[in-house]
């Protein structure tokens, strides 16, 4: 969790330098894409296994329309808040989502957990400038997080492995991504010293896409939908100190009183409940 935090302060950082969003997501996986290669041109792409549309929505969901998403929001509003947004939001929309597609058992106690994360994250939400461009932030950090839900569940229902999966998504994102960014899209790397470049291709591309999907798809297959994809929600406690220290964003006490709300959330579904009897 401590690489996705990050993750969300180092792209928020990047914004301080001449890079463009568009520049930070071809690091990314120009990186990812290139160290993964060798999953994908020994295992393939996994098309027989995931069919047409599982394929799209699993390269999709943790590829490059995700990091669009949550970079260009994190244009408008602070790491804390894609922290506490993108994790919370997903881990409710998972956990429901894991019930009606997984038929997933989500005991009553694990049910408080889901109702203390959506709080913690509306907190945040609901308080921001209607129209401003907070609004707008929040706004990807929500469509990111359905995105990255609906990633879980293809990954879980086909039961793809979680490096092969890791590597489609990076690989496909590089191949259709890289051709568009070189031809058609802004770029501010020429004006962006080589060592602030390098951290972002490491970090983003090497921690975060493929080290950091990689665990996160292992700790969904080893504690189920909801608890594994709920680990993700301990990201806000950790952003707000990254964010303090290394942008000096302070957090206010709405952002304080949402991550420990979220972290309260982390518990409860995290606890295993009673399992329905058989009938």
């Amino acid at each position: 969790m401590l690489v996705w935090s990050g993750s969300f302060v180092l792209t928020r950082f990047g914004f301080k330098t001449a890079l463009t969003p568009f520049d930070i997501i071809a690091l990314r996986f120009g990186v990812a894409g290139l160290v993964l290669l060798p999953v994908v041109l020994m295992k393939g792409f996994g098309l027989r296994q995931l069919g047409p549309l599982g394929f799209v929505l699993l390269a999709s969901g943790a590829g490059v329309p995700y990091a669009l998403l949550t970079t260009c929001g994190l244009q408008y509003a602070p790491a804390s808040h894609a922290a506490a947004l993108i994790p919370g939001l997903m881990t409710a929309m998972v956990a429901i989502m894991g019930m009606a597609l997984l038929k997933e058992h989500l005991a009553p106690s694990r049910w408080s957990g889901v109702v203390l994360i959506v709080i913690g994250a509306m907190l945040i939400a609901g308080l921001s400038q209607l129209g401003g461009p907070e609004m707008l932030g929040h706004l990807f950090f929500f469509v990111a997080a359905l995105v990255w839900a609906i990633y879980v569940m293809v990954f879980r229902k086909k039961g793809i492995d979680g490096l092969h999966a890791t590597a489609i998504a990076a690989v496909t994102s590089a191949i259709v991504y890289l051709p568009i960014y070189m031809i058609f899209l802004p770029k501010g790397m020429d004006a962006t010293p080589w060592g602030d470049i390098a951290l972002q291709g490491f970090y983003q591309g090497v921690l975060t896409s493929a080290f950091g999907v990689f665990a996160f798809n292992r700790a969904v297959v080893l504690l189920g939908t909801a608890a594994g994809a709920a680990l993700s929600a301990l990201i806000p406690v950790i952003t707000l100190v990254l964010a303090l220290v290394l942008l000096g964003e302070v957090p206010g006490w709405t952002d304080t009183l949402a991550a420990f709300l979220i972290s309260l959330g982390v518990l409860a579904l995290n606890r295993k409940g009673k399992k329905p009897a058989a009938s």
